[in-house]
């Protein structure tokens, strides 16, 4: 019977493992489908989605207000201070909405055209500027750089640089962040997880506890929180300092007379949210454009002007504001914006440095985690070995 048994058992275990071994074969002869039907199921949940990255960005605003007007209102209404804190912080970030759509949004859209209209100006004058190097006498004589040059303008730049192209890509953002019902859904789903966050927090304990353990638990707590921390660190530290850069930047373009410093000032404090690269790419870019406007000088003192901002913002703006470093050394940011971006693009670049911050704070951990388990325990003294009990000589 057991012989029985064991020779049952041992079918069974190798039709699981076939079972097993095809379901992963289809799965991945099949990943298309599989991406295709989790991409589908994501923009069906596109709102929840939203709606959970804005009651995430917000409540860190949200709660530092709440414990403020616990302390500043009266008892009879701080049992209200949640509802208050939440109506004001959407309140606020509306107005900022709003003034953004009317004043600001019109102005970048109109230097964008201004800007794109000027770009066959500027092909010109670089076209002229290389054929004079490439001439006899020339300091690149025989080199076909201008025919190089052209080829590429022509085939990729020019095409998606058009005032149409420019056109269609900001009604294609207007079209996708004017989606009036999923907006309206994504804010009523963060408000409602603001109001209810204890509530959800609570709730997905109780789900969570049904296959964790209590201590397993109080580590994803606690990992969650200290993720948490950097992303918010990272995030707020990031925006509050490329929106400095972009106002400096601008108010000095505009001085020098630089073309469209709006857009270029907002393009560099965008860029500038990019670590290492972003403000050179910026910088760069400001330059070329001024030197290809025909203001070599403005070029010249913006150069000046660029690398000195930047010194002042990575010595005395960034540390201010952010506080602390997120302890990533510089090769670890590299890996992190390079892989991100090669697999996710703008996002992955962007949200590289704090997933590989977090991925640090992790390793960290485990490894010390580990040390202290292949650490011996500590001996009384007179005790030879293991198998020694005190008192034995």
């Amino acid at each position: 019977m057991k012989e029985y048994l064991k020779g049952f058992t041992r079918v069974a275990s190798l039709f699981v493992l076939g079972v097993a071994l095809i379901a992963v074969y289809k799965t991945f002869d099949n990943i298309n489908i599989i991406f295709d039907f989790c991409g589908r199921i994501v923009r069906i949940l596109s709102p929840f989605v939203v709606g959970l990255g804005i009651a995430f960005l917000l409540y860190a605003p949200a709660s530092r207000l709440e414990k403020r007007l616990q302390r500043l209102l009266p008892p009879r209404i701080v049992r209200f201070s949640r509802s208050i804190s939440v109506l004001l912080v959407y309140l606020i970030l509306i107005l900022a909405i709003t003034l953004l759509l009317f004043f600001g949004l019109p102005a970048l859209v109109r230097s964008t055209l201004d800007f794109v209209g000027s770009l066959p100006k500027y092909y010109r004058e670089l076209m002229e500027f290389l054929n004079s190097l490439t001439e006899k006498d020339g300091l690149l004589e025989g080199f076909s750089i201008a025919e190089a040059v052209e080829n590429i303008y022509t085939s990729y730049i020019e095409p998606k640089f058009t005032a149409e192209a420019v056109i269609s890509y900001f009604t294609g953002i207007m079209n996708f962040t004017t989606s009036l019902l999923n907006v309206f859904m994504s804010f009523i789903i963060s408000i409602y997880m603001l109001l209810s966050r204890d509530s959800l927090i609570k709730t997905g304990k109780i789900i969570l506890g049904l296959f964790l353990h209590e201590r397993q638990l109080e580590g994803l707590s606690h990992y969650t929180h200290r993720s948490c921390e950097i992303l918010y660190s990272y995030f707020y530290s990031q925006a509050l300092d490329g929106l400095i850069v972009a106002i400096i930047m601008t108010i000095g373009l505009g001085i020098f007379r630089a073309p469209n410093p709006l857009i270029l000032g907002f393009l560099i404090g965008l860029l500038n949210m990019i670590p290492y690269f972003g403000a050179i790419i910026g910088g760069v870019l400001a330059v070329l454009i001024t030197l290809l406007s025909g203001n070599v000088y403005g070029a010249i003192f913006i150069a000046i002007y660029v690398i000195a901002m930047q010194q002042i913002d990575a010595n005395l703006i960034q540390p201010r504001i952010v506080g602390h470093t997120l302890g990533v050394r510089p090769i670890y940011v590299l890996l992190a914006i390079t892989l991100g971006g090669g697999l996710f693009g703008f996002w992955g670049i962007f949200l590289g440095v704090p997933v590989i911050a977090i991925i640090q704070m992790l390793l960290r951990d485990f490894l010390a985690y580990r040390q202290r388990e292949k650490k011996p325990p500590i001996r009384p003294s007179g005790w030879s070995s293991p198998n020694d009990t005190p008192g034995k000589g």
